[in-house]
């Protein structure tokens, strides 16, 4: 592992470097140079984490002892777990046509899928809509993302052609109702649920807000986006927002809409909408539910994770969810501990 990292020194140091621009308010006492000597040495003393460098900056890692950061779950250790049972959902849930095809019960917005269609029917969608979402089908943190209008289509040659070619999705661009669009109206914002399920045993291990920021339309964290914790219990934001960098946000930047106290409304809907939709397959277990109320009324269900990321039940609130996602997983599919633990399976490792 040491060997490992002198070697890979100059990548990671320019990397960190990089990545440390976009913390806003550095550490009283530390400085740049600091913070990376300091992730080098709580990446060697928690191997098995795998520790990335937003994971040290927003868990807060650079003020835990070791026993504290021990307690947080990391995507790496979260991601071994997931897919010793998350294996089967992964085609249903990764690919947007076939989580559309689906989940249509629950996610009713109009939709054409570029490579099944014709230059003809994509203009007459735009032109139906006035407005559209682009996304390519298999992709996810809202990269390859972007909202198009019927005069752009107007004025771009050959675009059809590219877009089939690279696999992309066309849907109707969804507005949200104002609970929710009031934060960032730019973006359509949405409420991460996350749940276990077996048979018909069902839980909520917890649920954020998400919401975009600096004008930009998504709302995911690697975008930009800010989020916060939600008490699954009552539907109440119960933590300031948070970025990908760690900063601090007691109210939006640029809406100043405050997150902490407020009720995310028909949250008990919310609830019973992930529970309907976890019961559609039967090898459906853990899954991060991304759902928006729209300006019509509707609930709609914008996609699943099949590998969701827990840092939004950790993060804000600064509390790990080490112990009891690992009690779960192996009551509810007899997956132990240990194999988060143990680190990297052979075939994983330089990924």
């Amino acid at each position: 592992m040491i060997l490992d990292d002198f070697r890979a020194y100059p990548i990671i140091r320019r990397r960190f470097m990089t990545y440390v621009r976009g913390v806003r308010d550095i550490p009283p006492g530390a400085d740049r140079e600091k913070l990376f000597w300091d992730y080098l040495r709580v990446r060697r003393r928690n191997a098995e984490k795998r520790v990335s460098m937003s994971e040290y900056m927003i868990f807060g890692f650079y003020a835990l002892p070791l026993r504290e950061q021990k307690r947080f779950l990391t995507d790496a250790e979260a991601t071994r777990l997931m897919r010793l049972c998350n294996a089967e959902s992964e085609p249903y849930l990764k690919n947007k046509v076939c989580f559309l095809r689906t989940f249509s019960r629950y996610a009713a917005r109009d939709w054409l899928y570029l490579p099944e269609s014709t230059e003809e029917a994509f203009r007459a969608f735009v032109s139906a809509h006035g407005t559209v979402a682009l996304k390519p089908a298999a992709s996810s943190w809202g990269i390859g993302f972007r909202k198009l209008s019927v005069e752009e289509l107007a004025r771009e040659e050959g675009l059809f052609e590219r877009l089939a070619g690279e696999d992309y999705l066309a849907e109707e661009y969804l507005v949200a109702d104002d609970s929710l669009a009031r934060y960032h109206p730019d973006s359509l914002n949405t409420v991460r649920i996350i749940t276990m399920r077996s048979d018909e045993r069902f839980a909520v291990l917890g649920a954020g807000l998400r919401t975009g920021n600096n004008g930009l339309p998504v709302d995911n964290a690697h975008g930009g986006g800010i989020f916060c914790e939600i008490d699954p219990q009552t539907g109440v934001i119960q933590t300031d927002g948070l970025d990908e960098y760690g900063n601090h946000y007691t109210a939006h930047p640029m809406t100043g809409i405050a997150f902490r106290g407020e009720q995310i409304p028909r949250w008990s809907e919310m609830l019973d909408l992930c529970r309907s939709a976890s019961m559609t397959l039967p090898f459906l277990h853990v899954v991060g539910w991304d759902v928006t109320i729209l300006r019509d009324g509707r609930l709609e269900l914008i996609e699943g994770n099949h590998n969701p990321g827990m840092n939004i039940v950790q993060a804000p609130a600064k509390r790990g969810i080490f112990d009891r996602f690992t009690a779960m997983m192996e009551d509810y599919y007899g997956i132990s501990a240990e194999e988060a633990k143990s680190g990297p399976r052979k075939e994983e490792r330089g990924k």
